[in-house]
């Protein structure tokens, strides 16, 4: 691995619409970052599925901006270009056909030349000092392997929004798979591909004393607009919680615990609870469905898009 260099590591489905926006939220934290006057920063984009012209013009108008060179790679290609200098940034698109995540992550793991990466998802918002604040956190803490964001959402007006960002006022211990820190050395080389919640997999199998939290670093995601969104997205969460307890019996064990219903509901006022108590029985019906469709095998098609999730542009 090469010294005074940070890697960004993206995995982004070709369909994805948000890359842009998001590349140039990162781009903006990455040059409020302490680490940005000593290192260079890799950006890889992991851009898996079918070709699709969006992405890749997002790509190309983000290094342009970024006055960045850019490389374009299959997945399984070596990655011999010379890594960027001192405050520098080199972009390379990394592409494969197959979609998912856990393989755009193992794509990313192994192209990444850094010794800290930062895996972040290609639909999120965060403030400018995030990725100072997730390295910093990293760096003082020399035995843990992830420094992790705290997921929180910005949702539209709305009832049905209001429903679904109840969840977020709870405080869960568990790592944001949508933004952290992570000391490479220390982490997988590689992760099941059939994983269906890989972020959780990987903080579980490293166990609760290497993952830290990072304070007041926050990632914010846009919730679905639709119920049939939430089916998508929740679906595949759940059908995660099932494949955990189906093929890796007692691995919940090694993460922190997490907070009681009735203690969360007992700390919140009669709206909020009505409303988490909506969300929470969506949720089992999610639930159900999912440990249905696992155990008849019908995972195919679980990484369908929830399309309102990727609306920044819309209040």
């Amino acid at each position: 691995m090469t010294e005074a260099l940070i890697t960004l590591a993206v995995p982004c489905r070709t369909d994805e619409p948000a890359l842009g926006r998001t590349l140039d939220t990162a781009l903006a934290s990455w040059r409020r970052a302490p680490q940005a006057a000593r290192d260079g920063l890799e950006v890889l984009v992991c851009l898996n599925g079918a070709e699709a012209p969006g992405p890749r013009a997002a790509l190309a108008d983000f290094a342009a901006g970024a006055h960045a060179s850019l490389e374009t790679l299959a997945a399984d290609a070596p990655h011999t270009a010379p890594p960027p200098a001192r405050g520098a940034i080199a972009v390379t698109a990394l592409l494969t056909p197959r979609v998912g995540k856990p393989n755009a992550w193992n794509v990313l793991r192994a192209a990444a030349r850094a010794p800290l990466a930062l895996f972040m998802d290609a639909d999120v918002g965060f403030a400018p000092d995030t990725f100072g604040l997730l390295l910093d956190t990293l760096e003082a803490h020399p035995d843990a392997a992830i420094a992790t964001a705290r997921t929180t959402c910005s949702p539209r007006p709305g009832l049905f929004e209001s429903i679904m960002a109840a969840p977020y006022g709870v405080e869960f211990p568990n790592i944001s798979p949508q933004l952290y820190a992570a000391r490479l050395a220390a982490m997988p080389a590689t992760i099941p591909e059939d994983l269906l919640e890989p972020e959780r997999w990987i903080e579980l199998q490293l166990g609760r004393e290497r993952v830290v939290r990072a304070p007041g670093a926050e990632v914010a995601v846009r919730l679905p607009g639709t119920l049939a969104d939430f089916f998508r997205q929740r679906i595949r969460i759940e059908m995660g919680k099932v494949q955990f307890a189906y093929e890796y019996p007692g691995i919940e064990t090694r993460g922190r615990p997490q907070p009681e219903l009735r203690t969360v509901l007992a700390s919140l006022g009669a709206g909020a609870r009505a409303r988490l108590g909506a969300y929470v029985a969506l949720r089992s019906v999610a639930h159900a469905l999912a440990w249905w469709r696992y155990r008849r095998g019908r995972t195919a098609g679980i990484w369908r898009q929830a399309t309102t999730t990727k609306r920044w542009d819309r209040g």
